[in-house]
């Protein structure tokens, strides 16, 4: 592979990194119940691993007994933990073996590929398991992903989400910030690196109490109802953005200047902390189902549309209590609406609401898991295609107009380095240049018309953003590293090396720098100095 073809392979991956890149003391055990109604809470898939003190660090459960120890069951507090014996199984691939064993020191994973053999500690898991369970390795201190996760549909093991239909998988997939929002109580990353974590890498690490009714310091020294969040109690977006903080996707969450998705706060708007990018879909339409795709269909159901604000995910769900019987419980959900009388050819009041108006569907990108489809359609449908350039628009505008111009901008860079769509890269470039004087100490900004201008191989230009990018964020290993790429598309090796290899010295293990330095020493000819680095890199990417 040439350099070039390298450089815009390694580009395009970091900028889609980059646009994720943007997850008790007091001890409270749940009580048993003899009999359980239908809205009882049920325990979830291996519950013993759902440690109270780990959810409710600050003591929730000392007055609301009740409420913490049901939320422990509820597969939200199950977001992450600590590998243990996980099940044995294997996985075989035309190029590669993957076996999973487990003993005293907690589970492995062995790769067997092109004659060599590298075996990994599990560290983290992700997922509740009521589903599937993915799984995270630590290596000095960075995190990756195993090409692997168990499925509890199949009783067995396959390729983790994203690796399907690949012959090769490794474990070289890094874990950013933003994919672990959502997984775990709260993540602490170290700044300017894409996947190099604090020790220990999780504050927090389940979701808890805090996720959606906030910090609670000013609840404990003054209990009462204004010193908390209760999201019920919420109304339009402050309410809703609880659950869309990780219940909407979309198609790009594009981050306010100098915010992190985790300065989110309940009680606020989504907004005040980013925007997410959905397509323009009429009602009645869906693009492909997603796991994360919940508040989009729940939009487009009928339900939704004629309820004026009033139908939420809160209207249905209460993560404090998982129902026993949920047909029971969902179709007492939907009578309470529907009270006119149904027509002889309908199903009796007493049958399964959700098993016909919400059904199981497969998700593209959930691996082999189904999820209930939130449209409540009437008659099932099946799934529409959606052209290529369908636009996209906010889910709710930013609060100011320059900032909804820039937020705009950046998502259609990043949609059209997804789609590969030059038209959505250049109205997202123009957009940026005209608020670029409101947001002329703005990195990302800078971040995002560099990337646009290396896809239009406006090199100079490229190397000028990204210059202003890295000179407002110098301490940064991805600034500098784009920069470092930007000047190795145009063909200047010696400073394309000077930049990469000081990026490289500030995060030692990000390998989309190394493979891109490694290709640049084979093109100057310095084979002995790309076989070191790659020597190098191989042995960091061992655990101790």
């Amino acid at each position: 592979m040439t350099a070039k073809r390298m450089i815009s392979l390694v580009s395009s991956l970091l900028a889609l990194l980059l646009a994720v890149g943007f997850i008790a003391r007091t001890q409270v055990l749940p009580r048993m119940i003899g009999s359980q109604s239908a809205d009882t809470p049920s325990p979830i898939s291996n519950p013993k691993n759902s440690r109270i003190d780990s959810i409710d660090p600050s003591g929730c459960g000392r007055c609301h007994r009740a409420e913490v120890a049901g939320f422990a069951l509820s597969a939200m507090s199950h977001s992450m933990r600590v590998g243990g014996n996980e099940p044995n199984g294997e996985v075989e691939l035309p190029g590669a073996k993957l076996s999973i064993s487990s003993s005293s020191t907690g589970s492995w994973q062995r790769l067997e590929s092109d004659g060599h053999t590298i075996q990994y500690h599990v560290d983290y898991v992700v997922g509740s398991g009521k589903h599937a369970s993915g799984y995270l390795v630590s290596i000095s201190s960075h995190l990756f992903q195993s090409p692997i996760a168990y499925y509890r549909s199949r009783h067995g093991y396959d390729l983790a989400p994203g690796y399907e239909g690949r012959a090769d998988p490794d474990f070289k997939r890094a874990i950013t910030p933003g994919c672990l929002f959502c997984h775990s109580g709260r993540a602490e990353p170290v700044a300017g690196t894409e996947n190099e974590y604090q020790s220990p890498p999780f504050s927090h690490l389940a979701i808890g109490c805090s996720r959606c009714h906030g910090p609670t310091e000013a609840h404990l020294a003054h209990p009462g109802s204004t010193t908390i969040v209760n999201p019920a109690r919420l109304q339009g977006a402050a309410r809703d953005s609880i659950c869309e903080q990780c219940h909407l996707l979309g198609v790009a969450q594009v981050l306010n200047p100098g915010k992190r998705s985790s300065d989110f706060r309940p009680g606020t708007s989504l907004e005040d902390t980013y925007t997410v990018y959905v397509n323009e879909l009429l009602p009645g339409t869906a693009s492909k189902f997603k796991v994360i795709s919940h508040v989009e269909q729940l939009a487009l159901s009928m339900c939704s549309r004629k309820s004026n604000g009033r139908l939420w995910c809160g209207t249905c769900h209460d993560p404090h209590r998982d129902p026993v019987q949920p047909a029971a419980f969902y179709r007492s959900k939907c009578l309470s609406c529907h009270t006119a009388a149904f027509p002889e050819t309908h199903p009796s009041a007493g049958s399964n609401c959700i098993g016909c108006h919400m059904p199981k569907r497969d998700a593209k990108d959930g691996g082999h898991t189904a999820f209930t489809d939130h449209r409540i359609q009437r008659q099932s449908e099946p799934e529409r295609p959606i052209k290529e350039d369908i636009d996209i628009s906010a889910w709710r505008e930013p609060p100011d107009a320059n900032l909804g111009k820039r937020n705009l901008g950046i998502a259609s860079i990043q949609v059209g380095m997804e789609r590969q769509a030059g038209a959505f890269i250049v109205r997202g470039y123009r957009m940026l240049t005209e608020v670029q004087g409101p947001f002329s100490d703005d990195p990302a900004l800078y971040h995002w018309m560099g990337t646009a201008l290396l896809w239009g191989r406006q090199y100079s230009e490229a190397e000028k953003a990204y210059g202003r990018a890295f000179e407002l964020n110098p301490a940064s290993a991805i600034a500098e590293a784009d920069l470092g790429q930007a000047y190795a598309s145009a063909g200047e090796w010696d400073t394309a090396t000077r930049y990469l290899e000081d990026a490289l010295a500030k995060d030692f293990l990000n390998l989309s720098v190394a493979t891109l330095l490694m290709d640049i020493y084979h093109e100057q000819g310095d084979t002995a100095k790309a076989a070191e680095l790659s020597k190098r890199m191989r042995a960091a990417m061992k655990q101790p």
